[in-house]
């Protein structure tokens, strides 16, 4: 397949390429796994040896199970960014990257010492950081300004759908065939993933995305914002996977049901991310993430309080929406605002979220495991307050210069 037919990003405003539609249908079984491993790798771990951390608190642990990864994500995104951007490659960022992810999905099948995982899990965080940055940059380079936050929705869309999907399909395949066969499946849809994208998808390189300079001060502080915003919504959201042993135990439910309470928060936001994205074209990106900034707010303080597992996942859906609302148009705007350089400057985007990823899972484990179960989720629910504050204060629409010049 010649690359040409992928590295032209579309000239039209109000056309997405199809190419965009290849590339996320690809990375769709990658992310299946991925959502199957951050479900069951916390409820793994419980009862195993360790040299390390022997007599920490469960909810410790499984903190620190997504923790690790998390952290290794987005420490390795800046630089794997800015090095796919000098060398204007893309590709070979995926493939390598989703090829560890199912290596390593392999090995932890056969490994029963919580210590190896989280040296594994470390490993894999960097595999798939490797990735992040050059998707985000490809579809970039397959839409225009006038259809970015369309085009984000709909790559958004497959994943989220891929990732919630695989909560409950790694929870019904634990409860009847257990944690090694659905580690095996986990490396199959890596596999998988990786023959497509290997053989379906093609290079795409840098193009004049935008005249804007991401060096103004103005410019800079909002890509601050922007990052701290994603920063405080996954805190908020992947708190709840420090908790799953917990709340096993204190609601009286089990894989199945939980796995549906996790997936739930991810296909609500698969139903609302790419009308959000549509949202942002049309109305302004600034306006739809302060509502998802303030939705979220109450969430997660009642998550501290859900009294049964209906309630639980209810939460958990209504949380899909608030997410759908900040992630898709701050992408969107991050892309507006980084010019040609996609890959290294909206890494910062996806370090963030990642970090969030890391902080949320390991500060739910520390303070309800030595202070109390509620306090984690007040502490996010006051930074998200924050960082809605700094959205309306900071954040400003940028001029659509690719429209008008156009004209």
């Amino acid at each position: 397949m010649k690359d040409s037919a992928l590295t032209k990003p579309s000239n039209t405003h109000d056309k997405l390429d199809p190419a965009l539609y290849v590339l996320s249908l690809s990375k769709l079984f990658k992310d299946l796994g991925t959502g199957m491993l951050a479900f069951l790798l916390p409820l793994y771990i419980v009862g195993m040896d360790s040299d390390i951390f022997s007599g920490t608190p469960i909810v410790f642990r499984a903190g620190l199970i997504a923790t690790v990864f998390g952290l290794s994500n987005a420490v390795s995104q800046p630089f794997l960014g800015r090095l796919s951007d000098s060398l204007d490659r893309r590709k070979p960022f995926v493939v390598l990257g989703i090829a560890g992810f199912t290596l390593i999905s392999f090995i932890y099948a056969n490994t029963s010492n919580f210590d190896y995982m989280i040296l594994l899990r470390i490993v894999q965080g960097i595999t798939v950081g490797a990735t992040v940055p050059a998707i985000v940059a490809m579809v970039t380079h397959l839409s225009s300004k006038s259809t970015r936050g369309t085009a984000i929705g709909i790559y958004s869309t497959v994943r989220g759908f891929g990732f919630g999907t695989g909560s409950i399909v790694g929870g019904i395949i634990a409860s009847y065939f257990g944690y090694v066969t659905a580690f095996y499946v986990c490396a199959l849809l890596g596999l998988a993933s990786f023959i497509l994208i290997s053989f379906f998808v093609s290079e795409t390189h840098n193009g004049q995305l935008s005249s804007a300079s991401t060096q103004e001060p103005a410019r800079g502080f909002q890509f601050i914002i922007l990052s701290i915003a994603m920063f405080m919504m996954m805190t908020g959201i992947m708190i709840i996977f420090a908790f799953l042993p917990e709340y096993e135990s204190r609601l009286g439910t089990g894989e199945i049901s939980l796995s549906i309470a996790v997936s739930a928060y991810v296909i609500v936001r698969v139903l609302f991310q790419t009308p959000m994205g549509i949202l942002s074209d049309r109305l302004g990106r600034k306006k739809i993430i302060a509502m998802g900034l303030l939705l979220n707010i109450p969430i997660v303080i009642g998550l501290g309080y859900v009294e049964n597992v209906t309630q639980l996942i209810i939460l958990r859906a209504v949380q899909g929406i608030s997410m759908a609302s900040v992630e898709t148009p701050v992408m969107a705007l991050a892309v507006d605002l980084a010019g040609i350089s996609v890959s290294s400057k909206v890494s910062s985007i996806t370090a963030s979220q990642a970090a969030g990823m890391a902080l949320g899972p390991i500060m739910g484990g520390i303070l309800a495991g030595y202070i109390s179960f509620e306090l984690p989720f007040y502490i996010c629910a006051v930074m998200l307050l924050f960082a809605l504050l700094l959205v309306i204060v900071g954040i400003k629409e940028p001029v659509d210069s690719e429209v008008s010049t156009a004209a």
